[in-house]
């Protein structure tokens, strides 16, 4: 038995000369162990309890995490400051208990508990003992950063220097992140450049793949132009596998067998979510694993949402049929092909591109017409009867597929199987466009939500003109509830969920509910009698239908029927196996936020229902709260019009001394590191720097909330939940959209103290929190903070930090 802890049966206490560190037997009333083998007393002693494999993890645990243990001998071995924190050990013992029951967990652990450890050592220990796989899936690419750049390696070490055991681990990224060197050469024969410029990158990457390991585009030191890229890199379907002549030299593939030796693998929700869906563990994106931990794990609804429904942009069909045929360089994907009459099927497959491009054209007019889309303004609009527009896509699209299909077998004559994998593809591809916008056209299915996106694209720099604004369709599941039970929690266990922030008013009863952990929600009948859904599907009566998303949402089942080509959609369901409640974990930060953070909540403003008196008297106070703090704040905002109001407000007033930096002039990364550069600016940002952005330290001393995060109510997905909430009979304004913001309000609070030596200030400017009876939850959401609504207050806390 290759264990980190020996066998009980062997009778004697465990000893690593090297280090001194112990794994003790477990003997009843016994705190001390010897580092000697056991002898017998003459006295004869009451038989000890047998000790289980859990009660070996968790004195391995307490002796990694303890003061003295293998945690701090490891970081003051590489001049790293240590500190016990039991909130870590509990939340390592409770994550332990869960892989070896193989039982579901949910851990709200506070800023500071350390949770990357905290699930890391017990779930590595279990893999280890057990010949299991872990998958760590983030929400950010900093935190999956940090878990392959810092954390990976430093237990790594720890384990090899204590135990004498070691594990490899890796990061699993999409497979359009890697360099493919088939189509690598091909582009430098008969690429479909767009410019001087596409030839210069393609020379950089060229360069780049000479001399790389990984092959990953995010290793570049230059972005390709994404036209570019998208002929270079490895995509599934236009892959030939084995029988590549390059497969040797694959980098996707050498990062492949990487992970199928790892014990942990770490990639991002939407890589889990794609592994799911093209067959799990069978046939998915990733090597097949036992355990799942979901970090970040508060947005996991929204996710699922949006990867699991269907779109379609005029830019992603322009980029489809441009790769098909260009028309700028008058090239083909026959262009290199040999079989005869080559001639005159790439005219036809010119023409039938070019058709499909003046559909795609009108069909978007048509849209932006239709809906009446500003294209110098972001906007969504939801789509609420089915044909309101004309299928353009359709027809043109299924020629461009049939000849591409026709072009394939042709291609399959010849013998050049590169050529076959590459038309198969984009046949694919075109068929997958034409249905999704059918989907969206027809709104056939039910239980979801259409709508139309509008986004602005501004020139490439001054003088240069306004380009045609990117225009998309959108359909996806209105509630994903059902489609995780059955696609995530019923297949993988155990399944460990964990953020800074996934209760609300001290529960996690919300999240519990929207990721499908709980009991299904109940209906009523005509007589008011509330009725699980299970048995509501028998019953003829009742008062509002219930849509098919909240009963089944067969997503996860109809994509691995597609994959797998066996089992039904029915004989999946029939597979799945019952979903146990969650046990739940609630921990607390160990920093001392009655000391060190203050929140100013300004209860005189105008009530933000006002809106004309509340911006200009909230915009004024947010330019008193940062002058006081003499900048070093992040202004969190709920829309991009009160990102520009705020900060062109504050550039008149404060622009001469402060620094002020917004969302959208720069790249997201390259503003934070400005702000962290400059001490004394001011970053006004809105939806993505609520959340996983990290700025320890005096650069970031004041978070700005300027009204609560309640999601905007005509958002189509958000219009579309708290309708079927309320056809269930529930109140969705307490039973979604706060709990919700109330989330939310809690990441941003969260962006503060990092650190046990931040201080600074929270200025909420929505007196809501105040004057509405929903806003105690918002306070009490908060760690134990002193609480004013005095602004003299914030002088008094700068000048004593």
């Amino acid at each position: 038995m290759n264990r980190l802890c020996p066998s009980v049966k062997e009778r004697t206490v465990y000893q690593r000369k090297s280090t001194g560190f112990k794994c003790p037997e477990a003997l009843p009333e016994r705190s001390n162990y010897s580092l000697m083998p056991s002898v017998s007393s003459p006295r004869k002693r009451p038989a000890p309890a047998t000790p289980t494999p859990a009660d070996f993890d968790v004195k391995i645990l307490e002796r990694i995490f303890a003061p003295g243990g293998a945690l701090e001998l490891q970081m003051k071995a590489r001049g790293r400051d240590f500190e016990a924190r039991p909130e870590q050990l509990e939340m390592a013992r409770e994550v332990s208990r869960s892989a070896r029951d193989g039982a579901h967990l949910l851990v709200e652990a506070g800023t500071g508990v350390g949770k990357s450890y905290a699930y890391l050592v017990p779930l590595l220990i279990w893999a280890l003992d057990n010949k299991k796989r872990v998958l760590i899936a983030t929400g950010t690419k900093a935190l999956q950063g940090q878990l392959v750049e810092r954390d990976l390696p430093f237990l790594r070490e720890m384990f090899i220097a204590n135990f004498n055991r070691d594990f490899a681990f890796a990061l699993c990224l999409g497979t359009s992140n890697y360099i493919c060197p088939r189509r690598l050469a091909k582009a430098q024969v008969a690429g479909l450049f767009a410019s001087e410029k596409d030839v210069q990158a393609l020379a950089k990457i060229q360069e780049f793949a000479a001399k790389t390991k990984t092959g990953r585009g995010v290793d570049m030191k230059i972005e390709p132009p994404a036209s570019l890229w998208a002929q270079v890199n490895r995509e599934s379907d236009l892959c030939l596998g084995r029988s590549c002549p390059l497969y040797d030299h694959s980098f996707f593939f050498k990062a492949r067998r990487e992970a199928e030796k790892a014990q942990i693998l770490v990639a991002n929700h939407h890589l889990l979510f794609a592994h799911l869906s093209t067959g799990g563990n069978a046939s998915g994106v990733m090597p097949p694993f036992d355990a799942i931990v979901i970090d970040e794990g508060h947005s996991i609804e929204d996710v699922a949402s949006s990867y699991l429904g269907a779109e379609v942009s005029n830019l992603g069909a322009a980029k489809l049929i441009e790769l098909i045929a260009s028309r700028r360089s008058g090239k083909t994907l026959l262009t290199t092909a040999t079989f005869p009459d080559k001639g005159v099927h790439e005219r036809l497959l010119q023409e039938t591109a070019q058709t499909a491009r003046e559909a795609v054209g009108k069909f978007f007019e048509e849209l932006q017409l239709a809906l009446n889309l500003d294209p110098n303004r972001s906007t969504n609009v939801r789509m609420t009867r089915p044909n309101l527009l004309h299928d353009h896509l359709g027809e043109p699209l299924k020629n461009l597929e049939d000849v591409l299909l026709q072009a394939r077998q042709l291609a399959e004559l010849s013998g050049d199987e590169s050529l076959v994998k590459e038309l198969e593809g984009f046949a694919n591809r075109s068929a997958e466009m034409r249905r999704a916008a059918k989907l969206v056209v027809s709104q056939s299915e039910r239980g979801y939500v259409y709508w139309a996106t509008c986004v602005p694209r501004h020139g490439d720099g001054i003088g240069s003109a306004v380009r045609a604004p990117r225009l998309s369709v959108h359909g996806a599941p209105i509630e994903v509830a059902e489609a995780l039970r059955e696609g995530l929690f019923a297949k993988f266990k155990p399944v460990i969920l964990t953020s800074a922030t996934l209760t609300t008013g001290a529960s996690f009863d919300f999240l519990i509910d929207r990721l499908g952990l709980g009991t299904p929600p109940m209906v009523k009948d005509d007589e008011g009698e509330e009725k699980k859904e299970d048995e509501a599907k028998e019953t003829k009566k009742v008062s509002a239908p219930v849509p098919e998303a909240a009963r089944v949402t067969p997503i996860f089942r109809q994509k691995q029927t597609e994959k797998l080509g066996a089992a039904t959609p029915e004989e999946l369901a029939a597979q799945s196996q019952p979903v146990e409640p969650p046990r739940t974990l609630t921990l607390g930060s160990p920093f001392d936020y009655r000391k060190n953070a203050l929140v100013y909540v300004a209860s005189d403003l105008p009530d933000p229902a006002n809106q004309t008196f509340w911006e200009e008297a909230a915009i004024k106070r947010c330019a008193e709260v940062v002058k006081r703090t003499e900048g070093r704040a992040f202004v969190l905002c709920t829309s991009f019009r009160l990102v520009d109001q705020v900060a062109n407000f504050l550039e008149r007033m404060l622009g001469k001394k402060i620094r002020i930096l917004r969302q959208g002039e720069m790249a997201r990364g390259a503003l934070l590191e400005e702000f962290r550069r400059d001490v004394h600016s001011v970053l006004v940002g809105t939806t993505s720097f609520w959340q996983g952005v990290d700025v320890p330290g005096e650069s970031l001393s004041c978070v700005v909330i300027m009204k609560l995060p309640f999601a905007v109510p005509d958002e189509p997905i958000v219009q579309a939940r708290v309708e079927e909430i309320k056809k269930r009979g529930e109140d969705a304004f307490t039973s979604y959209q706060v709990p919700q913001a109330v989330m939310l309000f809690r990441q941003g609070f969260g962006r503060l103290i990092r650190t046990g030596n931040d201080r600074g200030i929270v200025a909420v400017l929505d007196p809501r929190v105040k004057t509405k009876r929903y806003g105690q939850t918002f306070l009490d959401s908060l760690p134990d903070c002193e609480v004013t609504h005095q602004i003299e207050r914030l002088s008094l806390f700068v000048a004593a930090m």
